[in-house]
């Protein structure tokens, strides 16, 4: 699950349940999980082990470093250097979630610089601005300078985690899914220990956490993986979630069975048929997840 009240609900839930072979459950968050498997294995982790987690105001310092150092000029306005240094750590959390890597990332970058340079209307072939740049595609070349430059800020602020033997929160999962990818031991070690899993809060998952999911839960063909999640709440784009990546198992495995909940606790008919009236709208791959809820109040 995602949050350590999260992990107490569920242990206590467990034991009114089973009693005290609940305690005997394996109950975590995703970054829990994470750690645990790092601090069993650490010589499966050559950037984590010995390290200690970065705090924000750890996270702020680097950066700033790395604006210092780096040789850019987009994200690093004459009047203020330091203004995009949150931006610029928000964005490679988003893109850490995402489990993409620097490396990664400046390829997909240089794909987008390659079709920009092949579009056919980039310049105006006459009049007053005759072999000018056409002003809708000025916006779309300063975006792309400022994802390379942002390329190069993820690679250096990477590095400078690692001189200071440092990670931040969003490592853990990624070095535990590297780590997974390339020792196939410590893969089927941690497979063989975890057959059966729960994901709670499913569409929070984000496409890091699925990965990590999907790579435990292959030690079967069909795998015993019960994911719980609503939905309707994929909109709020928790912590990197999406609709998406909510449908993500659904697609990997079509037949997983769906079993829909349509009982609602907290809200009246009414609200519950004008909201049912405009989400039915949207266009969403697997229509049977679209439930109309009934009201128990």
């Amino acid at each position: 699950t995602f949050t350590e009240s999260g992990v107490q609900s569920m242990r206590n839930r467990l034991v009114e349940i089973i009693g005290q072979t609940g305690y005997l459950v394996y109950v975590s968050t995703f970054h829990g999980f994470c750690n645990d498997i790092i601090g069993r294995n650490p010589d499966a982790f050559p950037h984590i082990v010995g390290a200690k987690n970065a705090s924000e105001i750890d996270q702020i310092q680097i950066m700033e470093h790395v604006f210092s150092c780096a040789d850019v000029s987009v994200l690093k306005p004459y009047g203020d250097p330091v203004y995009y240094v949150r931006p610029a750590l928000s964005a490679i959390r988003e893109l850490k979630r995402e489990k993409i890597s620097p490396e990664n990332y400046l390829k997909m970058i240089r794909g987008q610089e390659k079709v920009f340079k092949k579009i056919p209307d980039l310049v105006h072939e006459k009049g007053a601005h005759k072999g000018k740049m056409k002003g809708v595609y000025i916006d779309i070349q300063k975006k792309i300078s400022k994802n390379k430059e942002l390329a190069v800020i993820y690679s250096l602020y990477q590095e400078e985690l690692r001189k200071k033997k440092l990670y931040d929160y969003e490592d853990m999962i990624l070095e535990t899914i590297i780590a997974f990818e390339k020792n196939s031991d410590l893969l089927l070690q941690t497979q063989e220990q975890f057959q059966y899993i729960l994901a709670d809060e499913h569409q929070d998952a984000n496409t890091s956490q699925n990965r990590l999911l999907e790579l435990l839960a292959n030690f079967h063909d069909q795998p015993n993986i019960f994911v719980v999640g609503d939905e309707k709440q994929a909109i709020f784009r928790f912590q990197g979630a999406s609709l998406e990546n909510f449908l993500y198992f659904k697609k990997l495995y079509p037949r997983a069975l769906i079993v829909t909940l349509a009982d609602n606790y907290r809200s009246t008919q009414t609200i519950l048929d004008a909201s049912h009236s405009l989400i039915e709208k949207n266009q969403v791959p697997f229509p049977e997840l679209r439930t109309k809820l009934v009201s128990m109040l």
